[in-house]
């Protein structure tokens, strides 16, 4: 008898299906553990569309069910997601020297840019040796301390520019934007990077906004692999464009210090800035194209993601104003108001520290951290990690987990100033807040996005009063999230200074 044609793929479906779960009953039985828990999937495309628009909500809630140790299969790739604080220390503590690698998405491979990268950089000699450079010649307190003047005057020069503009509605992120932007200029290449009027720097700006774009887009080629080389969405060769605009504004100021006329200037250490410091490491091992990939990924990982935060602190103060005028009464105290803020003052603000904490904790800007990537196979919680599996952690659900934190979805920093939580900090150490990661591939823009966050909304806050437009109250700010590779506002924070400071003081 003749078995019909569509029969046939049914047995030979069947028979494959059958097969891949032999392999892994089998690889199951040799390691003795299997692997964590997780919801049924379709055949080809897996979990994808459990996922929806808002992912991070979308994986707490099956994290609910199956629990903190979550397998997925999203297309082609077997990960695996943390949701908690116990399971996040396994991962980036006890395991951190397995689980150190990184899944690699298709933009960051845009211009071999990944080959590079300190943030997509496969771990092994030459990524150490990044982060060395980064840990301790670009972002030590010494270096920090040294280039304080220069975030200073830049910050200063925001203030100044807000107040000229005299009652006027002020966009707060893209204000913070430009602040952090020309902050790190200066600290890059001791002069600002932003000039609205010159199209080069206009189009440098254009381009950091893009790729975070385009960074967080959901990418085919990322779930199967085997689409790469079509870039159904085009999102590779866009990322490819902005990459190249980029790279030629950076290369602008490189072959500008290493021209005739800065051969005879030689910086001390000091004084030296951050291209500085890169060109005296340069090598056969570490060229000026690493050079120009590293200054690149400095502005795209530490303007968006400050911005966001800032944008974030503002937005919870402005809506709860007995928060905003405890920040301001400290401010206060301890600044007074016949002088300006300086960083140095910022060690004795616990209130406005614990605010920052607050909105860490409950605006996570990277919701779902970079992914990592197993190096080989381990146990966790008595389940497998299989080899090259892709490890994530939803930091944004183990800022809401109502086991960890009181009334978790309520803005409250005074919950950083009480009890056992006034030892937890965001610096890597404490799971329950890990914004910047930990371990080794903890952020190492850290201290720097620690200290600009902290003088930046304290000097807003102490330079003036912020009104809402158009008769708005603060019940009525819209406080929606909109997600991406950053958990942005979906509304613009815009509001009305009044200044509270002499005006010679501006």
């Amino acid at each position: 008898m003749e078995i019909p044609q569509l029969s046939w793929y049914s047995v030979l479906f069947t028979a494959a299906s059958l097969l891949f779960i032999f392999f892994l009953w089998r690889r199951q039985r040799r390691t003795g553990f299997p692997l964590p828990p997780g919801p049924p999937s379709w055949p080809l495309v897996g979990n994808l569309f459990q996922l929806g628009k808002r992912p991070h909500e979308s994986l707490y809630a099956l994290s609910l069910k199956y629990g903190p140790l979550m397998t997925l299969h999203l297309g082609m790739k077997t990960t695996v997601l943390v949701s908690s604080p116990a399971m996040a220390k396994e991962v980036l503590k006890t395991h951190d020297h397995i689980l150190a690698g990184r899944t690699v998405i298709e933009t960051a491979k845009a211009l071999s840019h990944h080959k590079s990268s300190l943030i997509w950089g496969e771990y092994g000699p030459y990524w150490r040796n990044l982060r060395r450079i980064s840990t301790v010649e670009l972002f030590s307190t010494k270096r920090m301390e040294a280039l304080e003047h220069l975030r200073r005057d830049q910050v200063f020069r925001t203030i100044r520019l807000i107040f000229e503009e005299k009652g006027k509605v002020v966009d707060i992120g893209r204000t913070v934007f430009f602040t952090s932007l020309n902050s790190l200029g200066n600290m890059i290449f001791s002069t600002s990077v932003f000039d609205p009027n010159d199209p080069a720097s206009a189009g440098f700006k254009d381009s950091i906004w893009e790729l975070m774009k385009l960074g967080g887009t959901p990418n085919l080629a990322d779930f199967f692999p085997i689409l790469r080389f079509l870039d159904p969405q085009g999102v590779s060769r866009q990322t490819a464009k902005h990459f190249k605009s980029m790279y030629d504004f950076v290369d602008f100021f490189i072959q500008k210090r290493l021209g005739p006329a800065c051969e005879s200037v030689e910086a001390t250490d000091s004084k030296k800035d951050f291209l500085d410091v890169l060109l005296d490491f340069r090598s056969v091992d570490f060229t000026l194209v690493d050079i120009r990939a590293l200054i690149s990924e400095f502005f795209i990982a530490g303007t968006e993601t400050t911005t966001t935060t800032i944008e974030w602190a503002m937005a919870e103060l402005i809506h709860n104003p007995q928060k905003l005028n405890r920040v301001q009464q400290e401010l206060d105290e301890v600044v007074g108001c016949n002088r300006r803020v300086e960083e140095s003052d910022l060690d004795d603000l616990p209130y406005l520290h614990a605010a920052v904490k607050e909105t860490f904790r409950l605006h996570q800007t990277v919701p779902l951290l970079l992914p990592h990537k197993a190096e080989s196979s381990c146990e966790i919680g008595g389940f497998l990690i299989p080899k090259d599996t892709q490890v994530m952690m939803n930091v944004w659900a183990i800022g809401r987990d109502p086991e960890t934190w009181s009334n978790p979805s309520e803005f409250v920093p005074e919950r950083f100033l009480e009890g056992e939580n006034r030892k937890i900090d965001y610096k890597g150490q404490n799971f329950e807040l890990i914004p910047f990661g930990s371990g080794r591939r903890i952020c190492p823009g850290l201290p720097l996005a620690s200290r600009m966050i902290n003088f930046v909304l304290a000097s807003l806050l102490h330079s003036f009063e912020w009104v809402l437009p158009d008769g708005m109250s603060c019940e009525q700010m819209d406080m929606a999230d909109e997600f991406g590779l950053t958990l942005k506002k979906a509304v613009e924070l815009k509001a009305i200074p009044m200044p509270r400071l002499p005006h010679h003081l501006y």
